[in-house]
């Protein structure tokens, strides 16, 4: 393979990556424009990364890579959800560190979508890396008082304790397999596996310790009590930097590593993710009902939100069935909306603060449709949404991922406990309902004696009214988000079975109507279906 060939394969990443080393040098410059001119240049780079992203058609898969439908998918969230993460941290840190905290962001950024890209275990495991380590810094960059000093301490070292625990677990991968390949020809992990080569018991401790480790990144239990810590000590807008990147590479980690068994989970391995999800929701929301501080509060109600992305995770890809069916296309739709709604909260909470006081008390909120109806009604709006309350995206997004759990047949091994699992889920919905309720509540029905005035940041203000607006146009037109989801999951549904097929029948070749063409969201997309219970 020659050098441009991975040079075009990680076009997009190449681009954060050259544009973080020049903000980097451009911080360090001594004229009073640099703050102006390090945002506009990382918002450029995010700009023509996702324009590239977007003219991507060709499919490639060369040593240690694997693009795909998944890694478009993952682009293009990552580049729009971080064009709005770059506006509305654009004046957070202190011009000195402009540099550096702008390029920790876009260093983050790549990182996920190398999670996305990666078909190699050791590059998997330096690209969640590549979206940690930078997080840490930025902790540590985005306030100037002990809490955040404390809040970095206590995210990296438990982030360290977490990648030990990941790399002991892609070691058990490795050690039974004797390659690094993920999928792909019969020297891969997945292909040994299924031949027979290899004990599934190693494979499954790998996945189960790898699984461990990832539930830090995506503050599922027994992995969050640094969440409320660490969110209330960084600042509001990197606080929505720390629940959407951290959290989409960890399920998109977890996604890739299930693929090598073809979902086909040991029974214990399905109650141990179970049981996460399970707790996890219902210990985010009662945390998150016990909270006063509103930042406290969404911390952890995205504990919350990973135990309904785990549900997805737990049913697996329903080739050409939709999202009603299939759990991992209705995660990737949930996350994508999750993330639009919990920055919109988080870009609120910056706007309503000063330089010197940050607004993060329910109190500090009352009365706020008096004196600020724009910012109150935006609030209102991502609260919907995260409850998932219509007329919001957030409704389609819990709609699909319960629908997904319902689905599953009663008949097979794990059908019950999944139907169970989907009734505490709409459980926690309702108990999720009465503090975001509460939040609203506070800025339409109480008055209040502080006076907020709202920040005139003309890129703050375009990021509150794009998230808000998006949560009511994926309410309305969910289409064009779901299409790209469905298609991603069908597309590596395809490649498993296909991975995979002469263990039963012999080499099956995917129609040439699969998901590559699909129109519709709801329209079955070939014949491939992946068994998601066995």
């Amino acid at each position: 393979m020659t050098l441009s060939t991975y040079v075009n394969a990680l076009l997009p990443e190449l681009i954060l990556m050259v544009a973080a080393v020049v903000c980097l040098f451009v911080g360090l410059s001594s004229t009073g424009h640099r703050r102006n001119i390090v945002g506009w240049l990382a918002f450029a780079a995010v700009a023509v990364a996702a324009l590239v992203t977007v003219r991507t058609e060709d499919y490639t898969t060369i040593s240690g890579l694997a693009i795909g439908s998944l890694t478009l998918y993952v682009r293009l969230i990552v580049l729009l959800v971080g064009a709005v993460l770059i506006m509305v941290n654009w004046y957070q840190s202190d011009s000195e560190e402009v540099g550096e905290y702008l390029s920790m962001i876009l260093l983050s950024m790549s990182g996920v979508m190398l999670v996305a890209s990666s078909n190699d275990l050791i590059l998997l495991f330096f690209a969640l890396e590549l979206v940690s380590v930078p997080t840490y810094v930025l902790v540590a960059l985005s306030r100037k008082d002990v809490r955040a000093a404390e809040a970095c301490s206590k995210y990296f070292f438990l982030g360290a304790l977490a990648a030990a625990i990941t790399a002991y677990g892609l070691s058990f991968l490795y050690g039974a397999a004797g390659t690094t390949t993920m999928l792909g020809g019969s020297d891969s992990i997945a292909a040994k596996m299924l031949s027979g080569e290899i004990d599934s018991t190693f494979v499954m401790l790998g996945l189960l310790l790898t699984f461990g480790g990832l539930c830090f990144k995506i503050a599922a239990v027994p992995f969050h009590s640094y969440v409320g810590d660490v969110y209330q000590g960084a600042a509001a807008p990197l606080t929505a930097v720390l629940a959407f990147l951290p959290k989409l590479a960890g399920f998109i980690g977890l996604v890739k590593l299930m693929s090598l068994t073809n979902w086909e989970l040991t029974i214990t391995m399905q109650w141990v993710i179970w049981i996460v999800a399970a707790a996890t929701m219902t210990v985010g929301n009662v945390l998150a009902l016990m909270q006063t501080n509103i930042k406290r509060m969404l911390a952890y109600s995205s504990v919350a939100h990973s135990g309904f992305m785990l549900i997805g995770l737990l049913v697996g890809p329903v080739a050409g069935q939709g999202p009603f069916y299939d759990g991992v296309s209705a995660m990737l739709f949930y996350i994508a909306v999750y993330a639009l709604a919990n920055l919109g909260a988080f870009a609120v909470l910056t706007y309503l603060s000063s330089e010197d006081k940050e607004v993060e008390e329910q109190e500090q909120l009352a009365g706020l449709s008096r004196r600020e109806p724009l910012a109150a009604l935006a609030l209102a709006i991502c609260m919907f949404s995260l409850m998932g309350l219509p007329p919001t995206a957030g409704f389609w997004g819990k709609l699909f991922v319960l629908s997904s759990a319902f689905s599953v047949s009663e008949g097979g091994v794990f059908g019950g406990p999944m139907i169970w699992l989907a009734v505490i889920g709409v459980v926690n919905s309702a108990i999720a309902a009465a503090y975001y309720l509460r939040i609203v509540g506070v800025c339409y029905l109480q008055r209040g004696t502080e006076h907020l005035a709202g920040r005139s940041r003309f890129g703050l203000q375009v990021g509150v009214g794009i998230c808000s607006l998006m949560m009511l146009a994926l309410f309305i037109w969910p289409e064009p988000l779901l299409i790209r989801a469905v298609r991603a999951t069908n597309n590596m549904a395809a490649d498993v079975v296909t991975q995979y097929a002469e263990r039963d029948s012999g080499p099956m070749q995917p129609q040439a109507s699969d998901a590559a063409t699909i129109n519709d969201p709801h329209e079955a997309v070939g014949s491939v279906t992946v068994n998601v219970v066995p």
